[in-house]
């Protein structure tokens, strides 16, 4: 994919109440002046980055869709502010994220009387996208929420059915680290390793990519970070230990999404099924699939996996304009 047109660069981000300078780096694939409305990329998290996303980048060769990702505020090239915003709950809200999302589309010209585009949101990214689609902003086309979630009581239930399907040795310490955000104990982190390998990325072994990122965000030293502060020190959490995301839901603005919409999760996937069901209730125009076999991030899961999480993405944007019903 050496032949795909590529280019990055920073968008200065206006935060009124940080004294830090702020900026966004992105990556933009493909001709964004070919006609076709791109698709704005949104990761995971809080706390990942777009690296993640590169991939992509093949919905240029084999769509001609036009791919623009970023990094999030807080995470990887963009502006860190663990110093002087670090557990800042007031802060760190959705409402940072969907601003900063304006700031990009506003960068591209995408917003206003310019070209229509499509999002994409996968995980942390589908929380604040699908925020997003409800105010009905103007020029979005099509939506896609991977791995969704209705709000975050449903995800600690839907996390609690996951740790209920693994060995009976590994769900104690996953439920004490829950409750008391003590991840460096040898029996959670092996208990840990086994969730992961369940319901977010179904290899063995682990990518170490993968590993190092996920030791990287339960270090003590990282406790001031984007991810503790709105999710919580464990990645596994409970009402009294979740951040500032704890009572976060979309569930009263997800009828006023008004365009077409892909839901898809994994079979295993720790957005298990009953966090994905309101949105599948409530969105007016919206498919559902879940890709047999697959968890959290069915990219990396086997070809089968990858080609059908690329072929979900690219056919749905790809159909048609005109007509009502959606195809998947």
């Amino acid at each position: 994919m050496d032949n795909i047109p590529t280019s990055e660069g920073t968008i200065p981000l206006h935060v009124p109440s940080a004294h830090t300078p702020c900026s966004t780096f992105y990556k933009a694939f493909g001709d964004l002046s070919c006609g076709k409305p791109p698709v704005v990329c949104l990761h995971g998290g809080p706390g990942s980055t777009s690296s993640f996303l590169e991939e992509l980048s093949i919905l240029w060769p084999r769509y001609g869709i036009p791919v623009i990702i970023y990094d999030q505020i807080g995470c990887g090239r963009s502006t860190n502010l663990d110093d002087e915003k670090g557990g800042d709950e007031s802060f760190w809200t959705t409402k940072l994220f969907i601003t900063e999302l304006e700031s990009v589309l506003d960068h591209f010209k995408l917003r206003g009387e310019g070209p229509r585009y499509d999002i994409l949101g996968l995980s942390f990214g589908a929380v604040f996208g699908s925020e997003f689609a409800a105010t009905r902003p103007k020029g979005l086309r099509r939506l896609i929420l991977g791995s969704p979630l209705a709000s975050i009581e449903l995800q600690m239930k839907a996390q609690g059915i996951r740790i209920s399907e693994l060995p009976l040795h590994a769900q104690a310490p996953l439920r004490e680290a829950a409750e008391t955000q003590n991840t460096q104990t040898e029996a959670f982190q092996e208990a840990f390793t086994l969730y992961n390998q369940h319901c977010i990325l179904r290899l063995d072994p682990m990518p170490q990519a993968f590993t190092d990122f996920v030791k990287q965000l339960m270090k003590p030293s990282a406790k001031k970070s984007v991810q503790h502060t709105m999710w919580g020190l464990c990645p596994l959490i409970t009402p009294k230990t979740a951040g500032s995301l704890r009572d976060w839901t979309v569930t009263p603005a997800a009828q006023n999404i008004n365009v077409p919409t892909l839901l898809f999760n994994g079979e295993f996937d720790q957005s298990h099924d009953i966090v994905v069901q309101p949105l599948f209730e409530l969105i007016p125009r919206v498919r559902w699939v879940t890709i047999p076999g697959a968890s959290h991030c069915p990219s990396l899961e086997g070809e089968r996996s990858r080609e059908k999480y690329f072929s979900l993405v690219g056919d749905f944007l790809s159909q048609p304009e005109n007509g009502e019903k959606i195809e998947v």
